[in-house]
Protein backbone atom coordinates (compact mmCIF):
# COMPACT_ATOMS: atom_id res chain seq x y z
CA UNK A 1 0.00 0.00 0.00
CA UNK A 2 2.79 2.32 1.23
CA UNK A 3 5.03 1.31 -2.85
CA UNK A 4 1.47 1.98 -4.28
CA UNK A 5 0.88 5.60 -2.60
CA UNK A 6 4.28 6.57 -2.94
CA UNK A 7 4.28 5.64 -6.79
CA UNK A 8 1.08 8.13 -7.04
CA UNK A 9 2.57 10.89 -5.68
CA UNK A 10 6.00 10.72 -7.71
CA UNK A 11 3.60 10.15 -11.02
CA UNK A 12 1.44 13.36 -9.73
CA UNK A 13 4.81 14.84 -9.00
CA UNK A 14 6.16 14.47 -12.83
CA UNK A 15 3.20 15.41 -14.22
CA UNK A 16 3.17 19.02 -12.57
CA UNK A 17 6.91 19.87 -13.23
CA UNK A 18 6.29 18.44 -17.17
CA UNK A 19 3.04 21.43 -17.05
CA UNK A 20 5.49 24.04 -15.40
CA UNK A 21 8.48 23.15 -17.69
CA UNK A 22 5.45 23.02 -20.76
CA UNK A 23 4.44 26.53 -19.61
CA UNK A 24 8.37 27.90 -19.95
CA UNK A 25 8.80 26.89 -23.05
CA UNK A 26 5.75 28.44 -24.60
CA UNK A 27 5.86 31.73 -23.08
CA UNK A 28 9.81 31.75 -23.21
CA UNK A 29 12.36 34.18 -21.99
CA UNK A 30 10.87 38.14 -22.14
CA UNK A 31 12.55 39.96 -25.15
CA UNK A 32 14.43 43.01 -24.41
CA UNK A 33 11.20 45.14 -25.51
CA UNK A 34 9.34 43.21 -22.69
CA UNK A 35 12.13 43.94 -20.22
CA UNK A 36 12.30 47.79 -20.65
CA UNK A 37 8.80 47.78 -21.23
CA UNK A 38 8.99 46.72 -17.94
CA UNK A 39 11.50 48.81 -16.42
CA UNK A 40 10.05 51.82 -17.96
CA UNK A 41 6.71 50.93 -15.77
CA UNK A 42 8.64 49.90 -12.69
CA UNK A 43 10.59 52.97 -12.53
CA UNK A 44 7.55 54.95 -13.02
CA UNK A 45 5.42 52.67 -10.44
CA UNK A 46 8.57 53.26 -8.09
CA UNK A 47 8.89 57.14 -8.34
CA UNK A 48 4.58 57.55 -8.03
CA UNK A 49 4.29 54.79 -5.16
CA UNK A 50 7.40 55.00 -3.31
CA UNK A 51 8.11 51.34 -3.60
CA UNK A 52 10.29 49.33 -1.43
CA UNK A 53 13.15 47.50 -3.12
CA UNK A 54 11.00 44.14 -1.91
CA UNK A 55 8.51 45.68 -3.98
CA UNK A 56 10.27 47.09 -6.45
CA UNK A 57 11.31 42.76 -7.21
CA UNK A 58 7.99 41.64 -6.85
CA UNK A 59 6.47 43.85 -9.12
CA UNK A 60 8.94 43.61 -11.91
CA UNK A 61 7.95 39.59 -11.63
CA UNK A 62 4.17 40.85 -11.85
CA UNK A 63 5.04 43.03 -14.46
CA UNK A 64 6.85 40.77 -16.85
CA UNK A 65 4.65 37.61 -16.10
CA UNK A 66 1.51 39.82 -17.47
CA UNK A 67 3.44 41.26 -20.38
CA UNK A 68 4.22 37.82 -21.52
CA UNK A 69 0.74 36.70 -21.26
CA UNK A 70 -0.47 39.68 -23.33
CA UNK A 71 2.43 38.85 -25.67
CA UNK A 72 1.25 35.47 -26.00
CA UNK A 73 -2.47 36.51 -26.05
CA UNK A 74 -1.72 38.83 -28.91
CA UNK A 75 0.41 35.96 -30.67
CA UNK A 76 -2.84 33.89 -30.63
CA UNK A 77 -5.05 32.82 -33.24
CA UNK A 78 -8.57 34.50 -31.66
CA UNK A 79 -10.09 36.92 -32.97
CA UNK A 80 -9.51 41.17 -32.62
CA UNK A 81 -12.45 40.64 -29.97
CA UNK A 82 -12.33 37.68 -28.28
CA UNK A 83 -7.86 39.20 -27.64
CA UNK A 84 -9.55 42.26 -26.82
CA UNK A 85 -12.01 40.53 -24.18
CA UNK A 86 -8.76 38.50 -22.96
CA UNK A 87 -6.34 41.10 -22.45
CA UNK A 88 -8.83 43.26 -20.23
CA UNK A 89 -9.73 40.36 -18.16
CA UNK A 90 -6.22 40.15 -17.82
CA UNK A 91 -5.43 43.63 -16.80
CA UNK A 92 -7.94 43.23 -14.08
CA UNK A 93 -6.40 39.99 -12.75
CA UNK A 94 -3.13 42.18 -13.15
CA UNK A 95 -4.72 45.29 -10.77
CA UNK A 96 -6.00 42.71 -8.32
CA UNK A 97 -2.63 40.73 -8.10
CA UNK A 98 -0.68 43.70 -7.05
CA UNK A 99 -2.95 44.17 -4.29
CA UNK A 100 -1.18 41.48 -2.46
CA UNK A 101 2.50 43.50 -3.39
CA UNK A 102 1.34 46.96 -2.55
CA UNK A 103 0.16 48.53 0.90
CA UNK A 104 -3.58 49.69 0.57
CA UNK A 105 -2.87 53.20 -0.21
CA UNK A 106 -0.73 52.23 -2.58
CA UNK A 107 -3.15 50.25 -4.45
CA UNK A 108 -5.72 52.96 -4.71
CA UNK A 109 -3.21 55.49 -6.34
CA UNK A 110 -2.34 52.38 -8.95
CA UNK A 111 -5.68 51.90 -9.76
CA UNK A 112 -5.96 55.77 -10.15
CA UNK A 113 -2.92 55.78 -12.68
CA UNK A 114 -4.21 53.21 -14.47
CA UNK A 115 -7.38 54.66 -15.26
CA UNK A 116 -5.64 58.07 -15.89
CA UNK A 117 -3.49 55.70 -18.57
CA UNK A 118 -5.80 54.63 -19.66
CA UNK A 119 -8.28 58.13 -20.46
CA UNK A 120 -4.64 58.89 -22.01
CA UNK A 121 -4.38 56.41 -24.37
CA UNK A 122 -7.90 56.71 -25.19
CA UNK A 123 -7.51 60.28 -26.50
CA UNK A 124 -3.92 59.87 -27.47
CA UNK A 125 -5.77 57.44 -30.16
CA UNK A 126 -9.01 59.69 -30.71
CA UNK A 127 -6.53 62.15 -32.09
CA UNK A 128 -4.44 59.92 -34.39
Amino acid sequence: MKKLVFILFVSVFSLSSIHLNAQDLTQGKPSAKVNEQVDNELKYLTQELALTGKQQKLTTLKLTEFAMKEKQLIRSNMTIDEKQKQISALNINKINEMRDILSGPQHDKYVKLIKQKRKTNKADMLEN
